[in-house]
């Protein structure tokens, strides 16, 4: 029960986080496309990659890691909102646009999460 409670704080805390950031890249790049949550998207992919490559490869995920892979970063990344973001772009017949923000995040939380890991199993 206490890892169940510690995934709901932190997703909290998480979504709480996602929320400022994406106000604060708006701000700074507009919104003309959801640069925000793409952002948002491969940062979480890559504090993901490194942690796993921190603590999984030691065989040891243990609570720590899960309240944060679950928790933290679960609330703070955001499938459905790039997802609902690409229909709306869909919708205004921003098709090449809304296309691009779907590849561009897939590839580049691929990448880093992949160098996340990397970088994560030479840190152990």
């Amino acid at each position: 029960m206490t890892l169940a409670l510690w995934v709901m704080a932190l997703g909290g805390l998480g979504a709480m986080c996602r929320y400022l950031c994406d106000l604060a890249i708006s701000a700074l790049f507009g919104r003309h496309l959801p640069w925000g949550t793409m952002a948002i998207n491969v940062a979480g992919s890559g504090v993901a990659g490194l942690l796993l490559g921190i603590t999984d490869y030691q065989h040891r995920p243990g609570t720590l890691s899960i309240a944060l892979l679950a928790g933290f970063l679960g609330g703070f990344t955001t499938a459905s909102t790039l997802a609902f973001e690409a229909a709306r772009l869909i919708e205004v017949r921003r098709i090449t646009s809304a296309f691009g923000i779907l590849i561009g995040t897939m590839a580049a939380g691929l990448a880093a999460g992949g160098l996340g890991l990397a970088v994560g199993a030479m840190l152990r």
